[in-house]
């Protein structure tokens, strides 16, 4: 069975975080679900950029999309993961008092388990650490 080419270009979003699903059809015209379902790269798109993509994967065909971003799972992120990522990249407790703005006293809390990640938290470190990651390639050269 031959693969059409609107299925391979879904199926090479799929390998990039981009679902994309023909939900039902209204007025006769397709409504196309596009979902960012993880980061590649730290490359998030928003609704208007996903409504682009989802439109050139059914070019000529008129649809109507449903866009859905990418939406962060902060679970992951707890008091061991920003450890073992500090000791990854080398930062010291001092580097995340200058770089996020946290007082020492409140890292020790976050570190040693006496004040729960927030939401918020959880966020800031993964974005932070994220840009770690994007960048490990050039902080080897350095």
């Amino acid at each position: 069975m031959e693969i059409t080419t609107f299925e391979q270009r879904i199926a090479n979003y799929r390998k990039v975080g981009i679902e994309i699903e023909v939900l039902e059809n209204k007025d006769g015209i397709p409504v196309v679900l596009i979902k960012q379902t993880r980061l590649i790269n730290g490359f998030i798109l928003n609704q208007k950029q996903l409504a682009a993509r989802a439109r050139k994967v059914f070019a000529p065909q008129k649809i109507h999309v449903k866009p859905t971003v990418f939406s962060l799972d902060t679970s992951m992120v707890t008091t061991n993961w920003i450890i073992e990522k500090m000791d990854i990249h080398g930062i010291k407790r001092n580097d995340l008092i200058k770089q996020l703005a946290i007082d020492k006293a409140s890292l020790s809390k976050l570190l040693n388990g006496t004040v729960e990640l927030s939401k918020r938290t959880k966020a800031s470190f993964f974005y932070y650490f994220l840009t770690y990651d994007l960048n490990a390639m050039f902080r080897k050269n350095s």
